[in-house]
C-alpha cells in the first residue's frame, strides 16, 4: 500500500537538521507522495532541493493571510514561483490570528484565485475561524483545489464537495474530540476526501505531542478507512487517485 502526504512542511527550519531521516521514515512506512507547501520564499528555496528516490515531491506557493502587507516586488517574486509550482497555496483567511486584516486577507485570496486559474493550477486553501467567508469566495471565484487541514462543519464540506472541491483531514481527525471530523468524512464522497499531516504540525495520536511528520499520515489513514468501514487498501487506491486527478492534470 502507498500512503501520501497532501500537504506538509518539511521545508521549514523546524527538519533542517534531520530532513534525511525524515525522509527515510516516509520510505519505510511507504508514504511515496507529499506535497512540500511554502508559505516563504525560503521555504521555497529548500524545497527545491528536497529529493530522495521512491518518493515523488510536488511543490506548492502562496501568499499566506499573515502578509497582507506584502510588497508589489516582493509580490513579484512569488508570482515568479507560481509559475513553477504544482499548486498554489496555502492562501486563504485566518481571522483566529489575523483579525484585524479581514479585509485585506480577502483581496489577497481572491487576487492569488485568480492567478490559479490564470495559471491552470489547483488552489491549497487555509481557512481558520473564516469559513462563511471562505465558502462565499470560494463559490463566487471558482477554482479546483483543496480545503487543507478542514476544520469546518460536516454541512459546509458537503456543499464544497458538491462544488467540486477537495476535504482534506488530518491529524485531528485522530483525536478524542474528533466528532465534527468524523462526520466530515462521512458526508463527504470518497472521491473528493484527502489526507495529510500539515507538519510538523497537528501530529496524531498515537504521537500525539511530539513533532508531526509525514510518516504519520498512516494514522490518518487508519482512521478514515475505519471510519468509512472499508479496507485501508481501497482507501487508498481511492485517495491516490484524487490526489492525482488534483495536482496532476
Amino acid at each position: 500500500m502507498n500512503y501520501l502526504d497532501s500537504h506538509c512542511h518539511i521545508n521549514g527550519e523546524e527538519f533542517i537538521d534531520d530532513l534525511d531521516a525524515v525522509l527515510n521514515n516516509m520510505l519505510n512506512n511507504h508514504v511515496t507522495k507529499a506535497m512540500l507547501v511554502c508559505v516563504n520564499l525560503d521555504d521555497y528555496k529548500r524545497s527545491v532541493k528536497i529529493k530522495k528516490d521512491g518518493i515523488d515531491f510536488k511543490i506548492a506557493i502562496g501568499v499566506y493571510p499573515e502578509d497582507t502587507n506584502i510588497s508589489e516586488d516582493i509580490f513579484k517574486e512569488y508570482y515568479e514561483k507560481m509559475k513553477e509550482v504544482d499548486a498554489i497555496g496555502e492562501i486563504g483567511l485566518d481571522y483566529h490570528w489575523y483579525p484585524e486584516t479581514k479585509e485585506k486577507q480577502k483581496e489577497l485570496f481572491i487576487s492569488q484565485i485568480k492567478i490559479a486559474n490564470q495559471l491552470n493550477k489547483p488552489i491549497i486553501v487555509h481557512s481558520r475561524e473564516a469559513m462563511g467567508d471562505c465558502f462565499e469566495i470560494l463559490k463566487e471565484h471558482h477554482c479546483r483545489g483543496v480545503l487543507h487541514c478542514y476544520s469546518g462543519s460536516s454541512e459546509m464540506a458537503k456543499e464544497l464537495s458538491k462544488m467540486g472541491y477537495y476535504i482534506s483531514l488530518g491529524g485531528p481527525l485522530t483525536w478524542k474530540n474528533a466528532k465534527e471530523p468524523i462526520e466530515v468524512v462521512k458526508n463527504v464522497p470518497i472521491d473528493k476526501l484527502l489526507i495529510e499531516t500539515d507538519s510538523p504540525y497537528l501530529t496524531p495520536v498515537p504521537n500525539r505531542g511530539k513533532r508531526n511528520e509525514p510518516s504519520n499520515v498512516i494514522y490518518v489513514a487508519k482512521k478514515m478507512a475505519e471510519i468509512l468501514n472499508i479496507e485501508e487498501e481501497t482507501l487508498l487506491k481511492q485517495i491516490n487517485l484524487n490526489y492525482d486527478n488534483l495536482f496532476n492534470r
